[in-house]
């Protein structure tokens, strides 16, 4: 099993990278980056020149199971940065669409997407009315991906898709750090 990890993202409403703040003395893209290393067997990050230095401790320890994509033109978007990355998958399976700041996900939660995929092309996480990440995503959407103009989505890919709504009480699956007042409300919750 195989997980994108988006993390070339400019963070325009944090108003600086927001892979850099810490949690519990380490960044946020490292929370992120263990968790999917700990639900997949390969984890493909696709990263800006700003946040590539995130990962360089992780390449000594992972480096037959972590892939860096850089992304040369972050302006692009969040869809062409999942395009990069989808187009290094190495296997024709099911694969994993994460966030790199979502650093509440651990391997648990891909393990629990992964019990309920038979029978859907995808399975995406809700709490409380909310879609979630990762997205638990079929050979299928790869193809699909891979073949949309830049200017898509994946939100727009999966409609008419069967995808099922694994409804969750846990907010990690929601706990992605986009403002400065949510980066406040998880050092409050969790600690700097």
């Amino acid at each position: 099993m195989e997980t994108v990890v988006l993390a070339a993202g400019c963070s325009k409403r944090m108003g600086g990278c927001k892979l850099h703040l810490p949690l519990k003395g380490e960044p946020l893209l490292s929370h992120a980056l263990k968790g999917a290393l700990e639900g997949s067997s390969r984890v493909i990050v696709v990263t800006s020149l700003e946040t590539r230095e995130l990962i360089t401790p992780y390449l000594e320890q992972f480096n037959d199971r972590l892939i860096v994509v850089e992304n040369s033109h972050p302006e692009r978007g969040q869809f062409y940065s999942t395009q990069l990355g989808v187009a290094h998958l190495s296997q024709e399976g099911p694969f994993f669409l994460a966030l790199g700041d979502l650093p509440l996900i651990r391997g648990e939660h891909y393990r629990q997407l992964l019990e309920v995929l038979s029978g859907w092309e995808v399975v995406r996480p809700f709490h409380q009315g909310n879609p979630g990440h990762p997205v638990l995503c079929t050979p299928p959407i790869a193809l699909a991906i891979s073949e949309a103009p830049q200017d898509s989505s994946v939100h727009s890919l999966l409609e008419g898709r069967k995808v099922y709504h694994y409804m969750s009480d846990d907010p990690a699956w929601v706990t992605d750090i986009d403002t400065p007042e949510a980066y406040k409300r998880l050092i409050t919750l969790y600690g700097e």
